[in-house]
């Protein structure tokens, strides 16, 4: 273990508290909470080349402790783990990457950029479906917009729910049901790692459960808690309070997986759920004092054959005085790099340009020839439209030094603003 953190606070792997990383959200904040987050998806740690890490954090400034606040502030810190001789220290504190927004307290995850190196996070806003979405780069970060879906309305109550994508990055599911509403609904989309686009938009509702509350209606266990995917794609995982559920995308047919193996009153609530390293899907739990994880052991295989084992990773066996609650927030850090415009096959396209582009290194007007009055696109280096002309001349001045991608009809030139 290199670092953990409770939501408001960074650790280290001896579980000091990290170099100035104590209170890493507002001070009201952190008080009303009583110095830690309860709820799932509340940080998540991004690793940048360098050895140093983003750490995430949303927040309420006003420090408002109520179940229908939304958090109005998106945070980041910065970890240099080459300091203090490698024991790393907290180098930017509580940077504001986006303010004065409805963003939700759960449904925040993150996926690797096409390149392998940066990030993206994607973080659910207000009681719509809107997406929100940043780029982490491994010096900056920058604000995408976002997307707006039709359906599913969350609701206000944000206290439960998960965002997760598939382990290749390229679906992407999110729900969050509030107390009273219960519809069951699960958004799905495809997502493109490349410009961090969501497509294909669907919605899927899970059935009413066997098992449930018996002092609430039977549609109060369309609370979602969690989702994952399976390793295979074949497979959609939905954690209710009371129940999990195997959703299959083949022919939209639901397994009920497992439900409650104690009394209502005894039962502590599942929760969100990650892989582990074992290629095993752990599931968390909600409240209580429960000391084991429950587990699907074989998460691609159908039916009965994904083999849930309740409590099986038990805490209390190894001598750990802990509370198993919500299993660790974190994206598929293995997840490495695909191709895709104008990241691939560079020397082809560039190489056999046949317009030129000057000076090179440019840091006022860059000139174009051979290319008179035709559409030209302008990407950066990791693969971002910046602008569309059918100018001859561009002026970069205001463009962060680095490498850029000019395309003309079928042709890239390669080009640095100095």
């Amino acid at each position: 273990m290199i670092l953990y953190s409770n939501g408001f606070n960074i650790f280290d792997s001896t579980g000091n508290y990290l170099d100035d990383g104590d209170t890493i959200v507002p001070t009201s904040y952190y008080n009303q909470y009583s110095g830690e987050s309860l709820l799932s998806q509340s940080s998540i740690f991004l690793p940048m080349d360098s050895n140093k890490y983003y750490f995430v954090t949303p927040a309420n400034s006003e420090g408002n402790l109520c179940f229908s606040c939304h958090n109005d502030v998106m945070l980041y810190s910065v970890i240099d783990m080459n300091a203090n001789g490698g024991a790393g220290k907290v180098v930017k504190r509580m940077i504001p990457f986006a303010m004065n927004g409805q963003f939700r307290k759960t449904q925040m995850m993150a996926c690797r950029h096409a390149n392998g190196k940066d990030w993206w996070l994607l973080k659910q806003g207000g009681d719509s479906n809107t997406v929100y979405k940043f780029l982490f780069t491994q010096d900056s970060v920058y604000n995408m917009g976002y997307q707006e879906f039709i359906e599913p309305l969350w609701g206000t109550w944000d206290i439960y729910g998960q965002s997760t994508f598939n382990l290749q990055g390229d679906k992407y599911a999110t729900s969050c049901d509030a107390s009273g509403i219960w519809t069951g609904k699960i958004f799905l989309a495809d997502f493109d790692r490349c410009y961090g686009i969501l497509s294909n938009p669907k919605v899927i509702t899970m059935p009413k459960a066997p098992q449930y509350n018996p002092n609430a209606p039977s549609d109060s266990e369309r609370l979602t808690k969690g989702l994952a995917y399976s390793p295979n794609n074949k497979f959609l995982y939905v954690i209710g309070q009371f129940n999990i559920w195997q959703f299959d995308f083949a022919d939209s047919s639901w397994y009920h997986v497992a439900g409650m193996d104690t009394t209502f009153m005894q039962f502590t609530h599942y929760e969100a759920s990650y892989y582990g390293g074992d290629g095993k899907l752990y599931i968390g739990n909600f409240g209580g004092t429960s000391k084991q994880m429950s587990r699907i052991d074989n998460p691609d295989a159908k039916g009965a054959g994904c083999n849930f084992c309740p409590r099986c990773l038990r805490l209390d066996s190894l001598g750990i005085y802990a509370i198993a609650t919500t299993p660790p927030c974190m994206p598929n850090y293995s997840l490495g790099a695909q191709e895709c415009w104008p990241l691939s096959n560079q020397d082809i396209t560039i190489n056999h340009s046949t317009f030129n582009v000057y000076p090179n290194p440019v840091s006022n007007k860059l000139k174009i020839d051979n290319a008179t009055m035709k559409k030209k696109t302008l990407y950066n280096a990791i693969g971002l439209l910046i602008l569309t002309t059918n100018d001859d001349v561009i002026d970069v001045r205001n463009y962060p030094k680095g490498m850029y991608y000019i395309k003309c009809g079928d042709q890239t030139k390669r080009f640095i603003v100095d």
